[in-house]
């Protein structure tokens, strides 16, 4: 398991180091579907239900449970598989060497942040799967793809910031715990600072999950970058988020309140992201939407669980977004596969997997709502996550009659089809096989005609709903990818703009005092080290 664990994060940026060398460049760039490969053998390990550790040089934790395992099992299929498109859609094109750096630094932090135990390499490599996706994101080079990477790292920073804040609360309100993430997460409901950690966690992932109101950067990202880096942003680098609720939220202690809150919070961004995906024209856009509904009610079955007191919430949230990695990366590939003429066949398979997110029976997705039922309860809070299927259902509807118009989204170079092919296939191939492992029933119970019918309703409702506002000619009026997001970064932007001006005036106008400025400066730091060493004591 160290060896894996060590290949799995290191293998991405040993790879990233040989691009420094133009002959082993184009090796490097054909290979970038082999990197994730070391992260498959880890997976295995938590399938008895355990719990491994690993300990590197007394600091360094690593530790592999089954949620981690189901999130990185699945990203590391969706890697592959978008690996191994990416290495033939960059074929001949310039900036290789650039978009591949760029691809393995985020995979490398998104891979490793599933098992991090640690407060310390846990944000370290939280970074790494933020962070260099600015470079996969603006790699077109354009104004919108530049302004979009600018505004998903503010988003990334600015979320990275609230949650180092909440993780030194819990080191200093848990002092001789060390900083293994697991103690740290038990002693918090007994800390004063409890509420305020929450918080700060919440929006701080909440950021990159997107809950609503902090989602306004997704559809701008998702809308902007290649397809192929779309795929791994949308299917994999967002999860980080999501096992960071799972490992820092203390679901084994009911906590009514904050959970509550969690779920209420959720379900907005369920509901919400299936409403405002409904007014976008770019299928891109509508699939980011759909990304804020389907994490929105991931969260929401966290915080039933933190609600209940339920640890197995993580699993369950786990396994349910196993089906949302492959299908989501395997629609953002399907669009860039599009070529004149979409194959009646293309069209029902997307339609069939997509149509999962709503629960469509029989579905990899269907299984994955059968196993957070319980969690979701049956009075106002299951109607609700009803509610979100039927507008999962609406929203899947109408990406898809946008998408049935040849090169929605034309590239110089279509994506091979077997990428989103294969992704779409692995999903539901491994939500029918983990989900007696995952709930301990068996598979056969969504063949149930209750089952059925709590799973079909929503889908025919939605379809029924989407039929009759097709008939009626009804057109909901056009909001911008980001919605009030976007208002708001503009708004941002343009505050920033007029400080950066401000400051460069006041700099341009102290430029005389410039020296005598670092003089005094440096005067300074000499007398405060002085004082340090030589000092009174």
């Amino acid at each position: 398991m160290i060896f894996a664990i060590m290949a799995m994060i290191l293998l991405p940026l040993a790879m990233a180091l040989l691009l420094l060398s133009p002959a082993l460049r184009p090796m490097v760039v054909r290979g970038l579907g082999l990197a994730p490969l070391p992260a498959l053998l880890l997976p295995p390990a938590a399938w008895e239900g355990s719990i491994s550790t690993v300990s590197f040089f007394g600091t360094w934790r690593y530790v592999l449970d089954q949620a981690g395992a189901l999130l990185l099992g699945a990203c590391a299929l969706l890697w592959i598989i978008a690996g191994s498109a990416a290495s033939r859609w960059l074929a001949g094109r310039g900036g290789q060497g650039r978009f591949a750096l760029w691809w393995l630094l985020t995979l490398s932090g998104s891979l490793g942040v599933f098992v991090a135990g640690d407060v310390v390499s846990f944000y370290a490599l939280y970074a790494l799967a933020s962070l260099p996706a600015y470079g996969l994101i603006a790699f077109g080079g354009g104004g919108a793809e530049r302004r979009a990477g600018r505004v998903t790292i503010a988003a990334a920073l600015i979320g990275e910031g609230l949650i180092l804040a909440a993780m030194v609360l819990l080191a200093v309100n848990a002092p001789g715990q060390g900083l293994a993430i697991a103690p740290l997460v038990a002693a918090l409901p007994s800390s004063p600072h409890c509420g305020a950690v929450i918080a700060l966690l919440v929006i701080g992932f909440g950021l990159k999950i997107g809950l609503v109101p902090l989602h306004g950067w997704m559809p701008m990202s998702y809308a902007a970058g290649p397809l192929i880096a779309t795929a791994v942003l949308s299917g994999a680098t967002s999860k980080a988020g999501l096992i960071g609720l799972i490992r820092f939220l203390p679901l084994s202690e009911a906590m009514p309140v904050a959970g509550g809150m969690i779920l209420a919070a959720g379900l907005v961004s369920a509901l919400y992201g299936a409403l405002l995906g409904l007014t976008q024209a770019n299928p891109r856009s509508v699939l980011a939407y759909s990304s804020i509904s389907q994490l929105g009610q991931m969260a929401a079955v966290l915080g039933a669980g933190l609600a209940a007191g339920a640890p197995g919430a993580g699993v369950i949230a786990a396994y349910y977004a196993v089906y949302h990695v492959l299908v989501k990366g395997g629609l953002f590939l399907w669009l860039g596969a599009q070529g004149r003429r979409i194959a009646a066949w293309q069209l029902g398979l997307v339609g069939f997997a997509a149509l999962g997110f709503a629960g469509l029976p029989l579905t990899g997705g269907a299984l994955g709502k059968l196993a957070f039922k319980d969690l979701a309860g049956t009075g106002a809070t299951g109607m609700l996550f009803s509610f979100a299927a039927v507008g999962s259902t609406l929203l899947v509807l109408h990406f898809l009659r946008l998408a049935r118009a040849p090169a929605q989204d034309p590239q110089p170079q279509p994506l091979s089809p077997a990428a989103w092919i294969a992704a779409v296939i692995a999903a539901t191939l491994l939500q029918w096989t983990l989900f007696a492992a995952v709930t301990g029933d068996s598979a056969r119970s969504a063949l149930r005609p209750g089952a059925l019918f709590d799973l079909a309703w929503p889908v025919a409702a939605g379809a029924a709903l989407a039929w009759g506002l097709a008939a009626l000619g009804t057109r909901l009026p056009a909001f911008p990818p980001g919605d009030i997001g976007e208002r708001l970064i503009a708004i941002i932007e343009r505050q920033a703009t007029r400080i950066a001006s401000a400051i460069l005036r006041a700099e341009t106008q102290a430029h005389q005092w410039q020296v005598s400025t670092l003089a005094l400066a440096a005067a300074l730091i000499l007398f405060v080290a002085l004082q340090t060493v030589f000092g009174p004591r």
